[in-house]
């Protein structure tokens, strides 16, 4: 009797298991998306030489454009964890510039991108420029920010069985690259230092929409080369300069002698910047610096002989 038992409840047993088994789908059981990020690295006068070392991926509601989550990837992308059956707003972009920063991350519409001021110990020295007020803001020119962005994205709930959702953001510069060539410089020996300022520049770039702002700002620069045949190379980054017809964009350039006096030039490229595809300034003008006054002169030129060996004491 007991033998027929077991072997009824084995029986059973075996019944039950196959129906206790079965696998039923888990509606959001993955909250993650992968994303997959392609830089744009075709970029006039400029030499994209290695991908940015993190990528910020930034997911807002697309209601109100409150930021909801974040993660940091590589370039080519990775995965973000988030909540489904919602709609984002999806923004990325580069986390590693130098001089270019973010304000208002935490919504969509009103982050920005911008730079800082120049230290008025620049300032000071741009002061023989004579072409705005103290109230003209000076900036640095920004690194470039390659910023891909997605609006109104969909991400379900769904199952274990379900395919991954997969993003894919293309992210591009919100920045201009430019050269300036100008010749001819003379008296190259004599300068100890050169700066360059150009004014009414797009300050910053609503990056949420790539909208340039109506803020202008003047945009200092200092990677000048003067070659053998005196021709002056620079390069500078910008927003964008601003297309309103009142608004003159002025270079000044500032070279500073070796004896520490500063010569200024001022001149206006406005004409320079509508259609130019090749981003390029040239300048034809005739620079010379002079040599500057010697002691006889009056003027204060500091030189230093041979060295001279002294001893002497130090109490500790």
């Amino acid at each position: 009797m007991t033998k027929h038992i077991v072997k009824y409840l084995a029986m059973l047993l075996l019944c039950i298991l196959p129906i206790s088994c079965k696998r039923r789908p888990l509606t959001v059981a993955d909250y993650t998306v992968i994303v997959n990020i392609d830089i744009e690295k075709e970029i006039v006068n400029y030499k994209y030489e290695k991908d940015p070392s993190l990528m910020r991926c930034i997911f807002y509601d697309s209601e109100n454009g409150a930021f909801v989550t974040q993660a940091f990837l590589p370039a080519t992308g990775g995965q973000v964890s988030l909540i489904p059956g919602r709609e984002y707003d999806v923004l990325v972009y580069n986390f590693d510039t130098e001089s270019t920063w973010l304000e208002n991350e935490n919504w969509f519409q009103r982050i920005y991108a911008s730079t800082s001021l120049i230290p008025d110990s620049f300032r000071t020295k741009l002061r023989s420029r004579a072409t705005k007020t103290d109230e003209e803001q000076i900036v640095y020119d920004p690194d470039h920010l390659y910023v891909g962005r997605l609006h109104d994205v969909f991400i379900p709930s769904r199952s274990v069985d379900a395919p991954p959702v997969i993003l894919d953001v293309v992210c591009e510069t919100v920045v201009e690259s430019w050269i300036l060539e100008a010749k001819t410089i003379t008296g190259v020996e004599n300068i100890g230092s050169i700066a360059a300022v150009i004014t009414n520049l797009t300050g910053s770039n609503k990056i949420g929409y790539n909208q340039r702002t109506t803020e202008n700002v003047s945009v200092y620069f200092d990677n000048q080369v003067i070659d053998e045949n005196g021709v002056l190379t620079a390069r500078f980054n910008t927003f964008g300069w601003n297309k309103d017809i009142n608004a003159s964009q002025v270079l000044s350039l500032v070279f500073t002698d070796i004896a520490g006096k500063g010569h200024v030039f001022n001149i206006d490229v406005s004409n320079q910047f509508p259609g130019n595809k090749e981003q390029i300034i040239r300048i034809e003008t005739e620079i010379d610096i002079p040599e500057p006054m010697t002691s006889g002169d009056g003027g204060f030129v500091p030189k230093v002989e041979d060295w001279g060996e002294i001893n002497t004491d130090i109490i500790i």
